[in-house]
């Protein structure tokens, strides 16, 4: 029953790359004819028109005329960050975050500052955050192991990343402080 709703939906993904690449300005529609793709059809439909040369010869490759964009359009979202949200914006905060610990590490080793060990510390605990959601999302589908498992492993990381900022804010406030207390590690076994 999972294998073939995973095939299903493997087969409508492939099925929306083929409209792309039949759409206006796709690649397939630069070397053909205009006149080929009416505006009245869906594209699912001109692909077997205007692509396959002979399509009427074949009977198996009119399918595609067959399924309506409604359907492929509803099975493509599977994965839970595909419903809501920018991506590219996220992809491209991601990156500055990654790109901050360059700045960040170095600073914090420095200076020796609490604001420095706080923005070190959120850093730190989103960058984790946001690797362990995408091991999440790739390894705990609900397609292959049901609709619990993936909210129950939300529910431990968003609790593991909370309780991982707090006990560093309570390092850095009531405690030495996050690049003090790595400092102290690197000093062990040099006092001899």
């Amino acid at each position: 029953m999972n294998f073939r709703r995973i095939a299903n939906i493997n087969v409508f993904r492939k099925i929306r790359q083929l409209e792309t690449l039949i759409k206006p300005g796709g690649l397939l529609v630069r070397n053909c004819n205009p006149t080929q793709f009416p505006k009245s059809t869906s594209s699912l439909a001109n692909l077997n028109r205007s692509v396959i040369s002979n399509a009427s010869n074949y009977p198996k490759r009119n399918i595609l005329s067959k399924l309506s964009a409604q359907s492929t359009v509803s099975m493509i979202q599977t994965r839970m960050a595909s419903v809501h949200g920018d991506h590219v914006r996220m992809w491209v905060i991601e990156r500055i975050v990654s790109a901050s610990f360059l700045v960040i590490i170095p600073a914090a080793i420095i200076l020796e500052n609490k604001f420095i060990d706080v923005v070190q510390a959120i850093a730190v605990v989103i960058h984790t955050h946001w690797g362990l959601e995408a091991i999440i999302l790739d390894y705990a589908r609900p397609i292959v192991v049901g609709t619990l498992v993936p909210k129950l492993a939300f529910l431990m990381l968003n609790i593991l990343s909370a309780a991982t900022l707090a006990g560093l804010f309570v390092m850095i406030y009531n405690g030495p402080g996050i690049t003090k207390t790595i400092k102290n590690g690197w000093a062990i076994g040099k006092d001899k």
